[in-house]
């Protein structure tokens, strides 16, 4: 007996099956009737995605108004075209045939070439005492460059040294080492008392007896020398904002790691500052300025204990509806390893916040973004507030929620930003006024202190707008999965994750070889695979592109570049990263197969709309729901209405329409032809033994009257039963049939159904809903 029970378990599961793949096709082509479990995950979905799409067209205007208030804030066209001609002037632009001369910043490479290219570039450029037709300039507008930029102050100049000792080493402790993880505060220089000798050496007397110099030793001894009695009493200006400075450090070069020290804001604050300074002021003529230069150049300022030079410069443009604040710095870095690298930064700064011609805008953009804030943060409180009650502390902050409350976050930081960059303009503005009406060394030196600062802070400000933007693309990509269709596209990356992942482990170690190799063979000759993260850029850039500097790469080891080559782009490029297309779109088409028809977002503005028109009327979720979970299996149209006669017709057929999408999954989806055979083969048994078991009831006389049927009510329900076997049966027969026909059409040996073995390959048709009622 319990081995025919265990039997009869592994018949009924395909049984079991069968049924519920029989009975979802019927109701699925049914108008009338609707599974409960499936109206029970529309409700619970309807409920779970209702809140979020009411906050997707706020997530949506979130990102739209924060990327137009950045945008106008910004005004990167004007920024450009007061930009562009000063880098094109220090450091033009080449073709990809043309070299770097001497005469550009990307064109140094020793010492020397640094001397000559501030003396007849940098220094030039910015300050003149002539204009564009060569006529003398007035002494309250010199330094002014294309026409219209006047210098705040000059050119500060700062050197940073390093030590000079004899070498530790065994082998070569008779030679002299400049260690490049030190930096040195020690007066240097040639000897000063020679140089102020009258008739010796003019070229450090200006005129009679003025001196060039502020100080005997200026910008060779640490703290620099300021003349106290230059300044001037000024009244004190009222700028209604609260005093505020701030240094930030400088941005990182590319190969940093193996340059020279260089001092940041918080060494200067422990240590203190260590570089030498140097200032060239824009209110003195040219040829003072040159006279000051050769100063530096008779007495070794760049020697070899130099680490880095800067040389920065900040200008003042009137011209444009906002007055703007230009700052140029160029950095040289002196490698040990003999050579000269260069970094430039050009900054350019607004001095006002809200334009003449577009202020309206602007402040409409602004007060729309604060309540686009204020309306994410208070949504985002809310549940929390609905998290902690139901005791989800950790499971509130997942990644949707997670990556919101940051944006909330960047937000309100972008707002603080630019009452921050409101507070650095006042002072900026007041200490230009200042500068110009005290040209002495005191303004000199707090307007290019406040500039430079608030410049800093312009560019920070700038690097993190680019990061929000990709922190709120982030936001909306993931609100995109409360709407069904969006969905689509956030479900499908979702689901190929995985495979992604297992893609990964076989593409970045092969990625990580041809990148390190690179570097082993290129990076000798070439910058681009000089470093491993350098290399890893470059082979990105080949995977994307498909483009690369066959004649530099091939100059040495002409075979193995092309090995390299040719197995990198076959591999890489046209075998990868197609598996990697592959694997996306085999999973969206699984996706979108399962999803069904679903609504567009027409379709779904219309719904939110026609839900705001019911709210009288519209049964909430959750009473719903837990009707509904009382209700049969199989639930008819008719005992919903009955239930809510008041309910909506639009409500009635979107939890009809959608339950029914739901269920037709296995039609979309089709079935596996092994199930087919289990299921057919199983029923047929099934049968089979329920027919021998009534045929031994009806020999023993188990339908002789008042034997074992009491009455005949009980007989006449038994009579059904059998009557409705025996349909069954002869609807099996038919099938059976059927089956075997398909059969032999598609190559099957042998008719039995409990052995059948396809010779070929069996592609089972897609069942068809019904057209009509059922």
């Amino acid at each position: 007996m319990s081995q025919d029970a265990g039997e009869m378990s592994d018949i009924a599961m395909p049984v079991k099956r069968a049924h519920k793949v029989l009975r979802s096709v019927a109701i699925s082509n049914s108008t009338r009737i609707v599974e409960r479990h499936a109206l029970k995950e529309v409700i619970e979905d309807t409920n779970r995605r209702f809140w979020g799409c009411v906050m997707l067209p706020i997530t949506l205007a979130f990102f739209a108004f924060y990327s137009l208030s950045s945008i106008l804030h910004e005004d990167v066209p004007s920024k450009h075209i007061t930009e562009f001609p000063v880098r094109n002037a220090l450091n033009p632009l080449l073709d990809e045939d043309d070299e770097p001369t001497a005469d550009m910043l990307d064109g140094l490479t020793t010492t020397m070439d640094v001397w000559n290219y501030l003396e007849r570039v940098f220094i030039p450029f910015f300050l003149r005492d002539t204009d564009v037709y060569q006529r003398p300039l007035p002494e309250d507008q010199r330094g002014t460059y294309l026409q219209y930029n006047q210098v705040l102050g000059g050119i500060i100049l700062t050197l940073e040294r390093g030590l000079k000792e004899q070498c530790e080493e065994a082998l070569v402790d008779h030679l002299t080492c400049f260690p490049q993880d030190a930096i040195s505060a020690d007066q240097f220089g040639g000897n000063i008392s020679a140089l102020y000798e009258p008739g010796k050496d003019a070229a450090y007397w200006y005129s009679g007896n003025e001196s060039l110099l502020d100080c005997p030793d200026e910008g060779f001894v640490i703290p620099e020398c300021v003349d106290s009695s230059n300044f001037t009493a000024r009244p004190k200006r009222s700028i209604n904002v609260w005093t505020l400075d701030r240094r930030l450090a400088p941005l990182r070069q590319e190969l940093t790691g193996v340059m020279p020290i260089q001092q940041n804001s918080l060494t200067k604050i422990l240590e203190g500052d260590k570089g030498f300074k140097f200032t060239l002021r824009a209110k003195d003529s040219s040829a003072k300025n040159q006279k000051r230069f050769q100063y530096l150049k008779d007495r070794g300022w760049l020697d070899e204990q130099s680490l880095s030079l800067e040389a920065k410069v900040v200008a003042y443009n009137y011209q444009l509806d906002i007055p703007r604040l230009v700052k140029v710095q160029f950095n040289f870095y002196f490698s040990r390893g003999g050579g000269i690298y260069t970094k430039q930064l050009i900054e350019v700064a607004t001095l006002k916040t809200w334009p003449r011609h577009n202020r309206a805008l602007l402040l409409f953009v602004d007060i729309v973004f604060f309540f686009m804030c204020l309306a994410s943060s208070a949504f985002m409180a809310r549940e929390f507030s609905k998290d902690m009650k139901e005791g989800k502390f950790l499971g509130h902050f997942n990644a949707i929620n997670t990556i919101t409350w940051l944006s909330c976050g960047f937000g309100w930081a972008h707002l603080g930003m630019l009452f921050g960059l409101e507070v650095y303009r006042k002072m900026v503005m007041a200490s230009i006024e200042d500068y110009f009406d005290f040209p002495d060394t005191f303004s000199t030196l707090e307007v290019m202190r406040l500039s430079d600062s608030m410049a800093e802070f312009s560019s920070y400000q700038r690097i993190f707008i680019s990061y929000a933007h990709i922190l709120f693309m982030a936001r909306c990509f993931l609100s995109l999965q409360w709407q069904p269709r969006l969905a689509i596209i956030t479900s499908t990356l979702k689901v190929s994750t995985v495979d992604l992942l297992h893609f990964l482990i076989v593409l970045i170690p092969t990625w990580c070889g041809f990148a390190i190799a690179g570097m082993i063979m290129f990076g000798r000759r070439m910058q681009a695979f000089s470093t491993p993260l350098s290399g890893f850029a470059m082979c990105l850039q080949l995977a994307m592109e498909g483009e690369y500097d066959w004649q530099g790469m091939s100059s040495e080891d002409w075979f193995i570049t092309l090995l390299w080559c040719w197995i990198y782009m076959v591999l890489l490029v046209m075998v990868m990263l197609n598996m990697v297309l592959a694997i996306i779109m085999d999973v969206y088409a699984e996706v979108r197969r399962q999803q069904g028809e679903t609504m567009s977002m027409f379709q779904h503005c219309t719904y939110l709309f026609k839900r705001a028109y019911y709210h009288k009327m519209w049964v909430p979720d959750r009473e719903l729901w837990e009707r509904v979970a009382e209700m049969p299996e199989t639930i008819i149209v008719d005992d919903i209405l009955e239930a809510y006669p008041d309910m909506p017709e639009f409500q009635l057929n979107f939890l009809c329409d959608a339950a029914r999408n739901r269920t037709r999954v296995i039609q979309r989806e089709g079935i596996d032809p092994t199930w087919t055979v289990q299921m057919v083969a199983a029923i047929h048994i099934s049968l089979e033994e329920i027919m021998a078991d009534l045929s031994k009831l009806k020999k023993r006389g188990w339908l002789g009257k008042g034997f074992e049927v009491p009455n005949d009510d009980d007989r006449n329900c038994v009579k059904e039963i059998l009557a409705g076997v025996a349909v069954q049966s002869n609807w099996m027969s038919a099938a059976q049939k059927h089956v075997s026909w398909l059969h032999e059409q598609i190559g099957v040996e042998g008719t039995s159904s409990f052995d059948m073995k396809p010779t070929g390959q069996v592609d089972m048709p897609v069942i068809r809903p019904r057209q009509g009622n059922d």
